[in-house]
């Protein structure tokens, strides 16, 4: 953990002094609109050290516009909770740094859009439970060298929050992979840097079909026995501060071919794939809503045996539902006694 109470030093200092007035004068306009913690403030800067390090090691003529914003950045974002001593995820600070540390390269290419872009994707991705920061910085530290441009980049970004767990982001982040450079899509889906476009081309139309690809084997032409699989369960009571979504056991169905969740209070489309599942608020519901049903191929039958095909297996735990709702391959069931929606895929993956 970096040091956050010793004196600033380096070429964060040096950068400090040579803007002293212009600072001041930055802290001073901020305290007449809001509340400046001065303290706070002060520990965020400390914290941005080996940011600032990393940059001037990178190219040192670019060192007072990449302080300039960060500290702009921690001078809007402190107040709000998002970075110093009193944040509200400590994690979103410490990803932060760590995605600009690593990714000097393109930090120096274009430092304000760079500390903005991470901040926002980062805080994206914290907002969804279960998704992975750490997976997504040292993705995009490794994009950082290889990007031609900060746009190029931040494209290929939006594919890697997309495998770090942001399912809600999955055509957007495919969309992105057709129109980047083989390397770069590569190397945001997982795969090796090598990978041919032709491949590329191959893999990126397979996971439009298929939520529950995995690229590498898609890649390599391996796919292990498809078969009905238990994959995961979404969802939360969030009464109590127990941070889930539902304040009584949801409902399930599909609209336009995204599932709908609802507690009969709050609506929530549902998205699923092999790397992740989220909810996301859908805006306000009317009394009495209830999810469109909707049957595909996967289907749930009589004392909880779910069929594909001439397959079929039996969960015990899904003999009593309230309503379910089912793609070809992908299954939301909803029961009586729990808060949490249970997914089942006709994946190669799975319990």
């Amino acid at each position: 953990m970096e040091d956050v109470t010793g004196p600033i030093t380096g070429p964060l200092a040096e950068a400090l002094a040579r803007g002293r007035d212009t600072y001041n004068a930055r802290v001073a306009a901020a305290k007449a609109s809001s509340s400046i913690d001065g303290d706070a403030l002060l520990a965020t800067l400390r914290g941005l050290d080996p940011v600032v390090r990393a940059a001037h090691v990178r190219d040192p003529a670019v060192v007072d516009t990449v302080v300039s914003a960060l500290f702009d950045a921690a001078l809007g974002l402190v107040p709000k909770g998002f970075l110093g001593p009193g944040a509200r995820r400590p994690e979103l600070e410490t990803a932060w740094r760590a995605v600009l540390g690593a990714s000097a390269r393109m930090l120096c290419a274009d430092p304000r859009r760079v500390v903005a872009a991470t901040m926002n994707a980062l805080t994206r991705l914290a907002g969804c439970r279960g998704t992975r920061l750490d997976d997504w910085v040292a993705t995009m530290a490794t994009l950082s060298e290889r990007a031609e441009d900060v746009e190029l980049w931040l494209r290929a970004g939006v594919v890697a929050a997309w495998r770090s767990g942001l399912a809600h982001a999955r055509t957007g982040a495919l969309d992105a992979c057709a129109l980047l450079p083989a390397e770069l899509a590569a190397v945001a889906v997982g795969l090796d840097p090598a990978t041919t476009a032709e491949t590329m081309a191959v893999v990126v139309e397979r996971l439009r079909r298929d939520p529950w690809a995995w690229p590498p084997h898609v890649a390599s032409g391996e796919q292990p026995p498809l078969g009905i699989k238990l994959v995961c369960y979404v969802g939360g009571f969030r009464g109590f501060g127990a941070g889930g979504q539902f304040i009584a056991p949801p409902r399930v169905g599909l609209r336009d071919g995204v599932f709908m969740v609802t507690d009969g209070e709050r609506l929530f489309e549902l998205h699923a794939d092999f790397f992740g599942a989220t909810l996301i608020p859908a805006g306000p519901i009317s009394p009495g809503f209830d999810p469109p049903p909707a049957r595909g191929a996967l289907a749930l039958g009589e004392g909880g045996e779910v069929r594909h095909g001439e397959q079929g297996r039996t969960f015990p735990g899904l003999a009593s539902v309230t309503s379910w709702a089912s793609t070809d391959l992908t299954l939301a069931v909803a029961r009586p006694i729990s808060h949490r929606i249970t997914l089942v895929a006709f994946s190669g993956y799975g319990l």
